[in-house]
């Protein structure tokens, strides 16, 4: 469960969690398409070396290398998932492998983006910009909350898994088939448990008439600064440099 720490945020005050959440969305976006449109192996590389200098800005580098730990599991199997085909049709295992490699390097470059916009992105500071952004306040909210049950559901799912173990219950033991079905046991409760949650916040959403009046105020406006400005020029200008690397290479 440590892959989903990408998306446990803490309050921090670094450059990187006072820059503005529509200026690390363009960061987000800019990003993302590169790793997704990137298929040399080479260039997947200097996209995930340029996330270092993001990651010790924002001091994250503990919770973003126990997000990469927590997704080695998925990497290993995207490797393998795209070498086996890859080699079996083309016959070829040197192209198998770098497009196996390739693949790997951009689900690693996915992880690592986004952990590093949710790592230092407020959840509240994140609602307000979609709301900015003209984006409805229902759609916002629906995102914010679901961003806010996944660390939490992470957690829960980890004592349930611990109670069971001091049960006897073994998961790790056994075929695939085997250790499928030995989570039986921890899916059952934890959905139970997050139902009940569901019906929770919605008790509370109701007891506070959510969705009474349709204008609704803010505590606080965002506004984007010089700073702002430097950080989307910069993720900008960087993106054009990876851009003009991947058509040299």
């Amino acid at each position: 469960m440590k892959v989903f720490k990408a998306f446990e945020y803490r309050r921090g005050a670094t450059i990187l969690h006072r820059i503005d959440p529509r200026s690390k969305l363009v960061y987000l976006i800019l990003f993302t398409s590169l790793v997704v449109y990137f298929t040399n192996p080479i260039a997947l590389l200097i996209i995930f070396l340029s996330f270092l200098p993001m990651v010790y800005l924002g001091k994250i580098s503990a919770r973003w290398s126990q997000s990469l730990r927590g997704s080695l599991f998925f990497i290993v199997f995207i490797f393998i998932f795209n070498f086996a085909p890859t080699a079996y049709y083309s016959g070829s295992l040197l192209d198998a492998a770098v497009s196996a490699i390739a693949m790997s390097l951009r689900f690693l470059n996915l992880i690592s983006v986004f952990s590093i916009f949710f790592l230092t992105t407020s959840p509240e500071d994140l609602t307000q910009s979609m709301v900015q952004l003209k984006i409805p306040y229902d759609y916002a909210l629906t995102f914010n909350m679901a961003m806010r049950f996944v660390p939490t559901l992470s957690r829960e799912a980890q004592y349930i898994m611990d109670a069971q173990r001091s049960r006897g219950l073994e998961m790790e033991k056994g075929n695939f088939i085997s250790r499928i079905r030995n989570y039986v046991p921890v899916l059952i409760p934890l959905i139970i448990s997050s139902f009940r949650r569901a019906e929770l916040v919605a008790d509370a959403m109701e007891s506070r008439a959510f969705g009474a009046s349709k204008k609704r105020t803010s505590l606080y406006v965002l506004k984007m600064g010089r700073g702002d400005f430097l950080f989307i020029s910069a993720a900008l200008g960087s993106a054009l440099v990876l851009f003009t690397v991947n058509l040299l290479l």
